[in-house]
């Protein structure tokens, strides 16, 4: 049968199991999604500050001389990745209303945060928008930020748009995984983890 053009609610015909990645029973995954994420730290972290001195050049110089308090830096450095487990599952969960109309189910699980919907079937496109969209969202707003903030807060901006990028390694995977099935595909995002359906 042909793959669905919407999110249905209703399990498609001839759906048959092919993939499914559960962090909360799989704790090698979730392991694996943190050596990611560090890697894809050094990565993104790289590709940012690159951009920065490609638009901005000499402003690092600056950024390096700017006095600020060391309580006052670490502060803020948990304030951002506070803000950033919220803003990045919130944009998640609004792609989820956006393709549901009903409201989407957000947790916290310690090691990772999900927004999800349960007994939701999401077709191959809409999917990527959802896993995507905290990535490409909040990468393009820091990008944009990163040319117009002064230098007394930019090391702060290029940290939260660094640690958002490397933090959806998770959401990377997945898209990634997903581009690669060749087969029709369904989706479902139950929080702690996603099955594949392929549809026969």
């Amino acid at each position: 049968m042909p793959a669905p053009f919407r999110a249905t609610n209703v399990r498609p015909e001839n759906a048959v199991p092919v993939y499914s990645l559960n962090l909360k029973k799989n704790k090698a995954a979730l392991w694996g999604m943190n050596v990611g994420s560090v890697l894809l730290l050094f990565l993104f972290g790289w590709l940012f500050l690159t951009y920065v001195q490609q638009v901005r050049p000499g402003i690092m110089a600056e950024v390096i001389f700017v006095s600020v308090s060391p309580i006052y830096f670490v502060i803020s450095l948990i304030g951002i990745f506070a803000v950033l487990i919220v803003v990045h599952e919130l944009i998640h969960g609004i792609f989820f209303w956006t393709f549901t109309r009903q409201r989407p189910k957000f947790g916290l699980r310690g090691w990772y945060a999900f927004a999800s919907a349960p007994g939701w079937y999401f077709p191959r496109r809409q999917y990527l928008v959802i896993s995507l969209a905290p990535v490409v969202c909040l990468s393009v707003l820091g990008m944009i930020l990163l040319v117009i903030l002064p230098a007394d807060v930019l090391a702060l901006a290029l940290f939260a748009v660094i640690l958002n990028a490397a933090s959806s390694v998770g959401d990377l995977w997945i898209t990634v995984r997903l581009l690669c099935e060749r087969r029709l595909v369904v989706v479902e995002d139950v929080g702690d983890g996603m099955y594949f359906y392929a549809l026969g």
